[in-house]
């Protein structure tokens, strides 16, 4: 037995995070880590990390109580960790980001850049072969952002013990492919790994043995082979949680969102699209293919040239955030502590940044009632079953889902004419998930239009009247009703691929 935690309890200003965590973990498996936000899974590997030192139980490696007390203990030990939230330097290179915290290798006094590089490529070539490496982090996207981190831990020697959290979140199913290859090869070598993540279905396909929490203690564990999914959901949330299925289309009105000739993509293609009233449009494709870059020009993040984008037939101008808003326009992003959480703000006031003058002390001063602030936080809270303490207490305290339903809550008591989300299940257990699908679905049935961008194929089937996929910047199919299957989407997803190799 590599790894034996047991009875771990640890509390934070009263609350119990864990309240009798069991885990073994042997040599050479891949152990899946199952649970629901706020179930004491991050905490449990800040334990195992030396960020968090528990309150009472056991953590042993090979036999041996080993306290754990510090980052340094954890390397030493061998345990390396692939975070959930990404900590990128934004102005350095996939390369050099790959060499932080570790020691360059040298050629006499000089930094020898051509092992630096031939290292990271050998660690790339198992999962992302195309990722651009001279590129700085800040232009990646956040799936390639992603992949770097998962380099990062790939290249550590002497490793014995790798957790990734949620490392296929953000990836494609072709990036997660190559990266469960990875992971099979890291075990194959001895490696014991610990996989978290809510896509239950990669979990049942690459994982040899499963333990699940739930309100900081352990409710479950054993052979992934005697157990299924609907076990699973029913260990991790004490009910028969339903999944998203897909619902009959609507009927839709009125476009809301209009896209034309807007130029976009390498190649400058003139993408044109709509987005109708009551409807949910997917957008897929794999990592790179210009979605998340897509959506921000759409919102305004990013400034662009000729073509036309318009909100019920208002055209809006490039980099003009606050004509979408005040045009019904909300937004998720993908990056939520990058771009989308004010981290240095309370809770409370992250829920109120789209619409301050909602919690103004008075119409004609700039200032901001407590109370307000407090009341719509709680409203917020109860609405969307956000699982937190204080609305004065900063929004990285929350889980990475309670974080999620924060961004969703900040748009609430506005009327919402487009809902733009880009991969809004991110990190996300399958009670949320589910929570979210039905948010997505009312405020379309309220009259919305959805633009939804994601990665997660049951995501895409759950929610999209209609799927756009793209490919190398251009949009390459579009799919309707019975069309929208796994097959299709993936084929023309593939389809700038295919055409690169065959040189037409």
């Amino acid at each position: 037995m590599l790894l034996e935690v047991r009875d771990l309890k640890k509390w934070f200003a009263g609350a119990r995070a864990l309240d009798g965590v069991d885990l073994s973990v042997d040599a050479g498996s891949v152990h899946g880590l199952l649970g629901e936000n706020g179930a004491g899974k991050s905490t449990l590997i800040k334990s195992l990390s030396g960020l968090v030192t528990p309150d009472s139980g056991t953590i042993a490696v090979d036999g041996d109580i080993r306290p754990i007390t510090s980052v340094r203990d954890a390397e030493a030990l061998g345990f390396r960790f692939i975070h959930q939230e990404l900590s990128l330097v934004p102005h350095f290179t996939a390369i050099e980001n790959c060499f932080v915290g570790r020691p360059y290798p040298r050629k006499g006094p000089f930094i020898d850049r051509a092992t630096m590089r031939r290292q990271v490529e050998e660690a790339a070539k198992l999962i992302a072969p195309d990722l651009p490496l001279d590129v700085p982090a800040s232009r990646l996207t956040t799936g390639q952002k992603q992949l770097v981190e998962i380099i990062r831990a790939l290249m550590t020697e002497g490793s014995r013990l790798i957790v990734m959290d949620e490392p296929t979140a953000s990836l494609s199913d072709g990036e997660a492919a190559r990266l469960h290859n990875a992971v099979r090869v890291l075990s194959g070598q001895g490696v014991a790994i610990i996989f978290i993540s809510h896509r239950l279905d990669e979990v049942l396909d690459i994982c040899d043995r499963f333990t699940v929490l739930r309100n900081g203690k352990t409710t479950g564990s054993g052979a992934i082979s005697d157990t299924s999914r609907e076990q699973l959901v029913r260990l991790m949330t004490g009910n028969d949680t339903k999944l998203s299925t897909r619902q009959p289309a609507g009927i839709h009105g009125k476009p809301v969102l209009t896209v034309e000739d807007l130029p976009f993509g390498p190649d400058g293609n003139a993408i044109s699209f709509a987005v109708r009233e009551g409807e949910i449009l997917g957008l897929y494709g794999l990592v790179g293919a210009g979605r998340s870059s897509l959506i921000k020009q759409i919102w305004g993040a990013r400034r662009h040239e000729g073509g036309r984008i318009l909100l019920d037939g208002e055209a809006m101008r490039p980099s003009a955030i606050r004509q979408r808003i005040a045009r019904g326009g909300a937004y998720v992003p993908e990056d939520r502590r990058g771009e989308g959480l004010v981290t240095q703000r309370s809770i409370a006031e992250n829920l109120v940044l789209a619409d301050l003058g909602a919690v103004r002390a008075s119409p004609a001063l700039p200032i901001v009632s407590g109370k307000k602030l407090v009341e719509r936080a709680d409203t917020i809270r109860q609405q969307l079953a956000v699982k937190m303490g204080s609305p004065h207490a900063r929004p990285l305290t929350l889980s990475g889902g309670n974080q999620q339903k924060l961004l969703f809550g900040r748009w609430f008591g506005r009327p919402i004419r487009l809902l733009i989300l880009d991969e809004p299940s991110r990190g996300v257990d399958v009670g949320a998930k589910a929570e979210i699908h039905a948010l997505a679905r009312q405020m379309a049935a309220n009259g919305a239009a959805v633009l939804m961008a994601t990665s997660d194929m049951d995501e895409l089937l759950a929610l999209s009247d209609r799927v756009l996929v793209m490919a190398g910047g251009r949009i390459t199919t579009e799919l309707v009703g019975e069309q929208i299957e796994p097959r299709s989407i993936v084929a023309a997803a593939f389809a700038h691929t295919e055409r690169k190799e065959t040189g037409s």
